[in-house]
């Protein structure tokens, strides 16, 4: 994905390139005290959601390997990051996480742990659910809809109910309470090509409606506009959706929620260990500084002050309230 302006056939834009809007509202988008340190563990996924910025799928190979996270192990001991964010595909189906886990949480002061809610819970990987309990992983859940037609359309057919299913494990393992100290944190992505709901009325009738009708508890909801990337970008181009969500990002642009976007204040590494400023950035691939760089290759944290790469991905997360 290039900075310059989305184009459509025919060469006609659609909308000014990010970079533009940047300048033209006098902002810059510059790194600030890196924080978190985002380890993606490849691209498997038991679920192929059409929303899915990465392509990630049951057919998809890319998983990080042991030496490759002793390499990151040891990038984190350099670089002393406060938090470790771990993600995927589905980061349950690499079968060196519990390693990567127990090295690495004795590192960073909070541990958050990225979950479909169903790969947890399947057959043969509850011994997960214990190294996240015993490790004080906060746990945050791709929870789409209340609706199960919608849920199970972007997801999968059957996913709702699994979802469900993982969800009340999740609460009687104590996650979602609130004193538990298990932090059980739920992320809703719209179903279609138009901007999500405001995100306090969205978690209050989560909230109501996920205690009303199966007891379920969790201690934050956010909802973040679908990043028009990797399969969701494909189907937005299939369906003629592309032009149209690109213009209503533009349109939602908020400059004040550059402050917060999540690609200021942490770096992401993909399988491989190469890295880049943010897991959307990693799907575009846009690496870090502009070239591949290692985590082997690096002293320390990212350096203040140096430039973001961006792309027309970037107003999603710039959109209304934003994506921190």
């Amino acid at each position: 994905m290039s900075e310059m302006a989305a184009q459509r056939d025919g060469g006609a834009q659609v909308v000014p390139g990010f970079g533009a809007t940047l300048a033209a509202n006098g902002l810059k988008l510059l790194r600030g005290s890196t924080q978190t340190l985002q380890l993606n563990l490849g691209l498997l996924c038991n679920q192929a959601c059409r929303h899915c910025h990465l392509s990630a799928g049951p057919q998809r190979q890319e998983l990080m390997d042991r030496s490759t996270m002793d390499a990151v192990i040891q990038y984190q001991k350099r670089s002393k990051f406060p938090t470790v964010d771990i993600t995927g595909g589905a980061p349950e189906l690499n079968p060196d996480l519990p390693y990567l886990i127990r090295k690495m949480r004795p590192l960073c002061t909070d541990l958050l742990f990225r979950a479909n809610l169903t790969a947890l819970s399947e057959p043969g990987r509850e011994h997960l659910l214990d190294l996240l309990i015993e490790n004080r992983a906060a746990v945050f859940a791709s929870f789409p809809s209340l609706n199960q037609s919608q849920a199970d359309a972007q997801r999968g057919q059957g996913i709702f109910e699994r979802s469900i299913a993982a969800f009340e494990l999740l609460n009687r393992a104590g996650y979602g309470h609130e004193g538990s100290g298990l932090v059980l944190n739920l992320v809703s992505n719209p179903a279609g090509a138009f901007l999500p709901a405001g995100q306090s009325k969205t978690e209050d009738r989560f909230r109501r409606m996920l205690a009303r009708k199966w007891g379920l508890s969790f201690n934050n909801l956010f909802v973040f506009a679908n990043v028009p990337l990797g399969r969701f970008r494909d189907w937005l181009e299939r369906s003629g959706n592309l032009d149209g969500y690109l213009a209503k990002l533009h349109g939602a642009f908020n400059p004040c929620a550059l402050e917060g976007v999540m690609c200021r204040s942490l770096v992401s590494v993909n399988w491989r260990g190469y890295l880049y400023d943010c897991d959307f950035n990693l799907a575009a691939g846009l690496p870090l500084s502009g070239a591949p760089v290692h985590v082997s290759s690096l002293d320390g944290p990212p350096a203040q002050g140096s430039a973001v790469s961006v792309g027309d991905h970037c107003y999603a997360c710039t959109a209304g309230s934003g994506f921190t």
